[in-house]
Parts: C-alpha cells; sequence; structure tokens
C-alpha cells in the first residue's frame, strides 16, 4: 500500500468523535464558556477517567496532590493544555482494539515516552503540554499502518522494542510511523508544532525548526532504550549526543540513566484503553 492510498483511506484513521468537536468548538470561541466545557467534558465518563488518568500522570499538580475532578483539571490547566488533553485523551477510545497489539503495552510504552517529553520541555523551558501531548502520539501512526496492513513484516514485531523499526518501514514501503501518525494529528486538529514533531521525530535535522522533534528523538530513545533493556541489551553505545547538543540540553546523561521518570505501570496504561 501506497502512503497516499492509506491515507485517502478514510476508514483508517479515525475520525474526531462528536463530542470532541463540541468541547473544542467551545474551546474555540473568542471567549470560551469553561463551565459549559466542564459539562460537556462531565457528560463524557469515559473521556473524563482518561483526561484525569492523563492529568495526573502528566504530572501537573503541585505538592503530590491527585486531580480528581473536570473542573479541578480545566481550572489548573488552562485552555490550550485541556485543549490539547482532551483530545488525546479521546485517541485512547478511537483505538481500542488493534488486530496483533497488546494496547495496554502499547500504551504504556506511549505513556513512558510522553513523561520524558515533559521532563525535558520542562528542563528547556518549552511547552510542556505539548511535549508531552507528541510524546503520547508518537506511534499512533504505526497503529494505524497495523490496521491497513496486518500482515507486513515491518509491522510485525512490538512497537515499544522494535529499535529499527523505522528504517525497516521505510525500506519495505517507502515511509513509515511518523508521517501517518502527522497525517492522524492533522486530522485530529492538534497544533501544527505537535504535527512537525510527530512527523520529523525520527529525522529531527530535516525539520525546519527541529525543537520539539528532538525532544521527542530523544525521548523515544530515552524510553525505547528502558525497554530493550528489560532484555538486556539497551543500546546505551548509541546515544544521541548530537541531537541533544542540538536543543541545548544541559544534562542529557539523565536520558541513560534508568530512573529518569517513575515508569508507567500496567493498570495506568489499562485505564487510559
Amino acid at each position: 500500500m501506497k502512503l497516499e492510498d492509506l491515507l485517502a483511506a478514510d476508514a483508517l484513521i479515525p475520525s474526531l468523535p462528536e463530542a470532541v468537536n463540541r468541547i473544542l468548538g467551545e474551546l474555540q470561541h473568542e471567549e470560551p464558556d469553561l463551565q459549559r466545557v466542564n459539562r460537556l467534558l462531565s457528560g463524557e465518563v469515559g473521556l473524563t477517567v482518561r483526561l484525569l488518568r492523563l492529568v495526573n500522570s502528566a504530572r501537573y499538580s503541585t505538592g503530590g496532590q491527585r486531580i480528581g475532578t473536570v473542573e479541578a483539571a480545566t481550572a489548573m490547566l488552562g485552555l490550550n493544555a485541556t485543549r490539547q488533553l482532551v483530545q488525546a485523551a479521546a485517541v485512547g477510545a478511537a483505538f481500542r482494539g488493534v488486530p496483533g497489539v497488546d494496547m495496554t503495552e502499547f500504551w504504556r510504552h506511549s505513556l513512558d515516552v510522553a513523561k520524558i517529553a515533559q521532563s525535558l520541555a520542562e528542563e528547556l523551558r518549552l511547552d510542556q503540554g505539548l511535549a508531552f501531548t507528541a510524546g503520547l502520539l508518537h506511534g499512533t501512526g504505526d497503529l494505524i499502518m497495523k490496521m491497513a496492513m496486518p500482515d507486513c513484516a515491518c509491522l510485525r514485531p512490538a512497537f515499544a522494542a522494535d529499535d529499527g523499526r523505522y528504517e525497516a518501514q521505510v525500506a519495505e514501503l517507502g515511509f513509515a510511523y511518523p508521517e501517518v501518525g502527522a497525517a492522524f494529528a492533522a486530522r485530529w486538529l492538534f497544533p501544527d508544532n505537535l504535527v512537525e514533531a510527530i512527523r520529523f521525530q525520527c529525522e529531527p535535522r530535516e525539520c525546519a525548526d527541529p525543537t520539539y522533534s528532538s525532544l521527542l528523538y530523544l525521548a523515544c530513545w530515552s524510553a525505547r532504550a528502558h525497554e530493550l533493556d528489560i532484555e538486556g541489551n539497551a543500546p546505551h553505545g548509541d546515544f544521541p549526543q548530537g541531537v541533544a547538543q542540538a536543543i541545548g540540553l544541559s544534562d542529557a546523561e539523565r536520558l541513560r540513566d534508568d530512573k529518569v521518570i517513575a515508569w508507567t505501570p500496567p493498570d495506568e496504561a489499562r485505564d487510559f484503553t
């Protein structure tokens, strides 16, 4: 299958849910009614659960306190971050089941990437919410490809531990999951810089502004190294020092540390699905 054929197949790329459309419509107003946003969110129980899980996963709260209500979450996040996390929370429902994929493991790894990306954004004084969301969505293109081509050899290994996936997909298909994921993010109306981060996550030097794509590249490297280390062969010798230096990351070595974040437990990822 060619990339243009896959992207033209509307059935393969999930549409933005109507409930999320209504919420985003309110958030797009010049002066959004936050009470209406809260009412709309509260009427979507599954979306609310995933939103609160994401808010607490991202550690937006201070003092270790957990956020337990929609009202508290939106008040703390602000409009822009609320918009992004509402969209991100809906993604879990959009990919409820993909043949041959352990969705709990997929989202566990994606949440790890998101948390690392957010921690790097904090250090670099970048948008932490955007970095977190980009990390969460970075592998969605692979899910879409799996639905379209379930028997494709370059899609068979588990996403989290497949360090050569991008190169294998380009060699076999001529495109890879970052391009498909970027198309998905654009269709769901995520910000342009988030779409670009996903699109160039494996080749940040090709991006006009490589800041967020580089940050995502590093977060993916760190999370995948952790996954591979479980098998005893983490690629620590291949640390992307040049990418880290290019965005001015002063403490890049911490990405090698197994304690770079509190790794996501399966039950946290299971709630997201």
